[in-house]
């Protein structure tokens, strides 16, 4: 018996070639293929997001420890301790972003959110058209990131880690 290896691209029928690859959940594969520059930059913010730090082998800061800031105490406070861990390591490790605006939703100002922050991040590059992503953490542990359209803040669920 005959076997062909075929690429995953290949096996959904597509035959462009990719600029690197989407960490998604929803999809046929593991691995999404990203084609455009947009996507590409929104895969690596959602990748430092969703890193601890620590977890990268040889690169002990990359990530940032957002998970960690879930289980604190929901004080004035924790909404400019947000907005400072996600500024600086943006800043850092994704220089070529420009962070526009990083708006952090909590109990404080949103009574409905009783055990979960939703953090919307505003995003754009030299060769980038404004994006965002909100950023949803619950009492559960878990993280969700959805890409969100700028122009009707709709969002389309990407992938989170639980």
């Amino acid at each position: 018996m005959a076997y062909r290896i075929v690429g995953i691209d290949d096996a959904f029928g597509v035959n462009e070639i990719g600029l690197g690859a989407d960490f998604s959940f929803n999809n046929p594969a593991i691995f999404r293929t990203v084609y455009t520059t947009n996507q590409i930059h929104t895969a690596r913010l959602k990748t430092l997001i969703l890193t601890r730090k620590g977890e990268r082998l040889l690169q002990p800061t990359y990530g940032t420890n957002l998970l960690d800031i879930l289980f604190e105490p929901n004080v004035v406070e924790l909404t400019q301790d947000i907005i400072e861990i996600l500024e600086g390591a943006i800043n850092f490790w994704l220089p070529d972003l420009q962070v526009e605006n990083i708006n952090v939703v909590t109990n404080e100002t949103d009574p409905t959110l009783v055990h979960q922050i939703q953090i919307t991040i505003e995003y754009s590059s030299d060769d980038l058209q404004a994006n965002a992503i909100t950023v949803s953490l619950t009492e559960t542990g878990n993280i969700q990131v959805e890409d969100v359209d700028v122009g009707t803040q709709t969002g389309n669920p990407s992938f989170g880690v639980a």
